[in-house]
């Protein structure tokens, strides 16, 4: 019988491989097909980045790497998303700079080309000449001050220098300050709602968070009217501190409230009032870095109102 049943087992042995080659070569392809794909989409990817997307397959280890890859594609569009906005904001910032630059270097010198070219110009004219050159001066030094101490907390990306101080004291000191400047321009009066018991110690860092108080009650009182009355608060908050700088001015409309902390906005198109819109941008700046939140509330007609919300601090 084995002669018979030779034929009979070489045929089913050439079954079984052709079964076994052909069950081999669709399991090898269901495997590499989806691995493929995944390198054909990638090598694909060159100077025009597109977020990745794969489907999903019968291999739990093949779809842990298809969702690593997407995310990670995910990750690089976000970040070469966020290069660009950057590129563009330092793009605006240099255009607005120059700009804002441009102005008092021209009329600096277009008053002292007037006073060289005229000899017999009448004393009262050369002093009126003089008076704006000296107020185009103030005006481009402060606007360099403004950008380099804009330029030098957007450089930073921690805290730094951080110690315990009165923050009490600090806020009076400021409203002090700026009470000097603007009493005597608009009789302004800063009302001060602070606890006198309790300095509030707060963990920050002192020197730029003075920049932020100086900058809102300058605001403040630039915006208020003759004789107007600006009120800063300070209180303690379950994980903080919250401070509140109001004003009785003309307010905002919504279109400004959008933009006030942006670089170089000025909700005064008129340029009535002094200013380089860089003040709010450094508050807004400085806060964000000592994990804070600034926000302001307004109304046309009924005043704003900027609120600190500062969070504790660890030593």
């Amino acid at each position: 019988y084995l002669p018979m049943l030779f034929p009979a087992a070489i045929l089913s042995f050439l079954m079984a491989m052709v079964c076994s080659v052909v069950t081999t070569r669709r399991f090898v392809s269901s495997v590499t097909r989806p691995l493929r794909d995944i390198s054909k989409a990638v090598m694909k990817v060159k100077g025009d980045y597109t977020e990745l997307q794969f489907e999903s397959c019968q291999y739990s280890e093949i779809n842990v790497i298809a969702e690593t890859i997407m995310n990670m594609s995910k990750d690089v569009k976000e970040y070469l998303s966020q290069i660009e906005k950057e590129k563009q904001i330092r793009q605006e910032f240099f255009s607005n700079a120059s700009h804002e630059l441009k102005t008092p270097i021209t009329s600096i010198g277009g008053f002292a080309d007037l006073l060289l070219e005229d000899e017999e110009m009448p004393r009262e004219e050369q002093r009126e000449y003089l008076n704006i050159i000296t107020s185009e001066s103030k005006r481009l030094a402060a606007l360099a001050n403004s950008v380099l101490a804009l330029s030098r907390v957007e450089a930073q990306t921690i805290l730094t220098d951080t110690t315990p101080f009165p923050l009490a004291e600090q806020l009076r000191q400021s409203t002090l300050l700026v009470e000097k400047k603007w009493r005597p321009k608009k009789e302004v009066t800063i009302e001060v709602l602070i606890p006198e018991s309790d300095e509030c110690i707060y963990i920050g860092n002192e020197g730029l968070l003075k920049e932020v108080w100086v900058n809102l009650l300058d605001n403040a009182a630039k915006f208020s009217s003759e004789g107007g009355i600006v009120t800063l608060s300070l209180r303690k908050t379950s994980d903080g501190m919250t401070v509140a700088v109001t004003d009785r001015g003309p307010g905002m409309d919504q279109v400004t409230q959008g933009h006030i902390f942006d670089r170089f906005y000025q909700g005064d198109t008129s340029h009535k009032t002094e200013g380089n819109g860089l003040g709010l941008a450094l508050v807004h700046r400085i806060v964000t870095l000592h994990g804070g939140t600034v926000t302001v509330q307004s109304a046309l007609g009924q005043g704003s109102c900027f609120q600190v919300n500062l969070p504790s601090q660890k030593s």
